[in-house]
């Protein structure tokens, strides 16, 4: 059977965490282990990881200090990982979701079938006030630049190849982290994927549950209120994208069309604009979002 390493970051998960573990240890048709990595929880997190120290398939680390994030406690969590271990791909788990029994198998068999290093999906969100669900769709065509502005799905999402994260992990120990604020693991994951050709496949099926709660540090902005909607338009209109532009650029080649993108999209704003549209179509895939983004960044005049 295929052999998945799933990275668990966990903070101040007492809630839902052995309900996601369950769905995970249950993957059907795969085997698996779970590296746990605990970045300095306050409830009972800590007690439920010690009770579970005996299962042979679940090993847990305690960052100290903490990461801070846990965008941060992945991807040092992808630094931290022994390759000479047996296993064949990496996903990536959230503390407080619900995977399918077939959520891990359905990836690794399509990343084979289309030769692919990075997979992510659609996924159903699982609205707990409401308890409603519905499908959060990520899967419209990929567009040649679309990674300089959104990744590829949530990251919990993600599964990928040892070789992908083997290159991951280089990609990782040669850049900093600790000064970039509020950035996104997921997205980065995904710029690196496409920024360096490993080929990403999207999957239209949704094999997790993602759960929508009070406690959600990003999950509310997934769901349609006037409430998300003003949170959004603000932080485009406050530099959300030039602050993730100014990370990225500098991991590309200042000779690329991509860095010309970033060049000018961070220059004045009728340079700004213009790049935007002169790429309209190739910037990102959902076209929706796209004019949004636009018309937001015409409304934004610093």
């Amino acid at each position: 059977m295929k052999k998945i390493m799933v990275i668990l970051a966990t903070y101040n998960g007492e809630r839902f965490l052995i309900e996601q573990i369950d769905t995970i240890l249950n993957q059907e048709d795969v085997h698996i282990n779970i590296k746990i990595y605990d970045d300095g929880s306050k409830d009972n997190t800590k007690e439920i990881l010690k009770n579970l120290e005996e299962n042979n398939n679940i090993s847990i680390h305690q960052n100290v200090p903490g990461r801070g994030s846990a965008a941060k406690n992945f991807l040092k969590a992808i630094s931290q990982l022994n390759f000479k271990e047996d296993f064949d791909y990496v996903a990536f788990s959230d503390q407080d979701d619900v995977w399918l029994p077939t959520k891990m198998v359905a990836a690794t068999d399509l990343l084979e079938k289309t030769s692919s290093y990075l997979y992510c999906s659609n996924l159903t969100k699982w609205d707990t006030s409401k308890k409603t669900y519905s499908v959060l769709k990520k899967d419209f065509p990929q567009k040649k630049f679309d990674y300089l502005f959104e990744g590829g799905s949530a990251g919990c999402t993600y599964v990928f190849t040892k070789k992908f994260a083997i290159e991951l992990k280089t990609f990782l120990d040669n850049i900093e982290l600790a000064d970039w604020h509020g950035f996104s693991h997921d997205w980065l994951v995904y710029f690196f994927a496409r920024s360096r050709n490993f080929k990403v496949v999207i999957d239209g099926n949704s094999y997790i549950q993602y759960r929508l709660h009070d406690s959600n540090v990003h999950g509310h902005l997934n769901q349609l209120s006037f409430s998300t909607i003003k949170e959004k338009s603000t932080q485009v209109l406050e530099g959300y994208y030039q602050k993730h532009a100014n990370y990225n650029i500098k991991l590309l080649n200042p000779d690329s069309e991509e860095f010309r993108i970033y060049s000018r999209f961070l220059g004045n704003y009728f340079q700004r604009n213009k790049i935007i549209w002169k790429y309209n179509t190739r910037l990102m895939r959902d076209n929706k979002k796209f004019l949004i983004f636009a018309i937001l960044n015409l409304l934004k005049f610093k």
